[in-house]
């Protein structure tokens, strides 16, 4: 049980770690309300993250989808990890349809594909077959196809 205890202990003291970008910028956060939002300012990507699942959960309930795969993107250029995660689950909620514009969320995923996100074929296919015959022409045309 103390072994359990402190793995835990170790990991939420990593997971609270500051990344290496925000040392490198130098932020000085104030503790309290806004700090989180001062860290992502300054390019912590795990306070980005987290901000983007924030936004993420806030979209399942709005059906705007566009903050958190702002946050996604941003992070997963970037070869982050989490940030890789939290775009390919707005990608899955794209594809489900979840977004309140069928054909921005076209356009968002073929941009993304066209970054290398290969396992977009499939969920723009699943979104396509939501769609109907007039958002998707206005989606291909978009999106430049």
């Amino acid at each position: 049980m103390n072994r359990l205890r402190a793995g835990v202990a170790v990991l939420a003291f990593i997971a609270y770690l500051p990344s290496a970008p925000a040392q490198e910028a130098g932020a000085e956060c104030p503790q309290g309300e806004g700090w989180l939002e001062c860290r992502a300012a300054a390019g912590d990507r795990l306070a980005i993250y987290r901000l983007g699942r924030t936004a993420y959960e806030e979209a399942r309930e709005t059906g705007d989808f566009s903050e958190a795969l702002r946050m996604g993107r941003e992070l997963a250029y970037q070869q982050d990890k989490n940030g890789e995660r939290l775009l390919k689950m707005v990608h899955l909620q794209l594809s489900w349809g979840n977004h309140k514009d069928f054909v921005q969320a076209y356009d968002w995923m073929v941009e993304d594909q066209s970054k290398g996100f290969d396992y977009l074929d499939k969920l723009i296919g699943n979104l396509a077959e939501k769609m109907t015959p007039e958002q998707l022409a206005r989606a291909k045309e978009l999106a430049g196809e």
